[in-house]
């Protein structure tokens, strides 16, 4: 015949209340267009202009290089990466996708 045993209870601490900080902006005026620092353009990237073709799993996709990024099936993008995960879903590098790795 079993004994039976009062099982120990773990005691679980309760939850914390998520906390929400709002950070004020240290700068309060709008910085002017023309002087904001200019990045160098990435020279693996073709001229502003330009469109990559790759076909994917049967579909051919056109992604036109702006002079501040891509745009793809109408939608804007800031990195040529970030096309390329939206096309597969999954994380990947852009310049690998589109074959413009060295």
């Amino acid at each position: 015949m079993k004994k039976n045993t009062k099982k120990s209870v773990t005691k679980t601490k309760p939850a914390q209340p998520a906390v929400l900080r709002v950070v004020s902006p240290i700068i309060t005026e709008e910085t002017p267009l023309e002087n904001l620092p200019v990045r160098p353009r990435d020279n693996r990237l073709p001229v502003p202009g330009s469109i990559l073709t790759k076909t994917y799993r049967g579909k051919t996709i056109e992604v036109k290089v702006l002079e501040n990024g891509f745009e793809c099936e109408g939608k804007v993008f800031k990195s040529i990466s970030r096309v390329a995960m939206t096309i597969v879903k999954r994380q990947i590098s852009g310049y690998v996708f589109f074959g413009l790795a060295k």
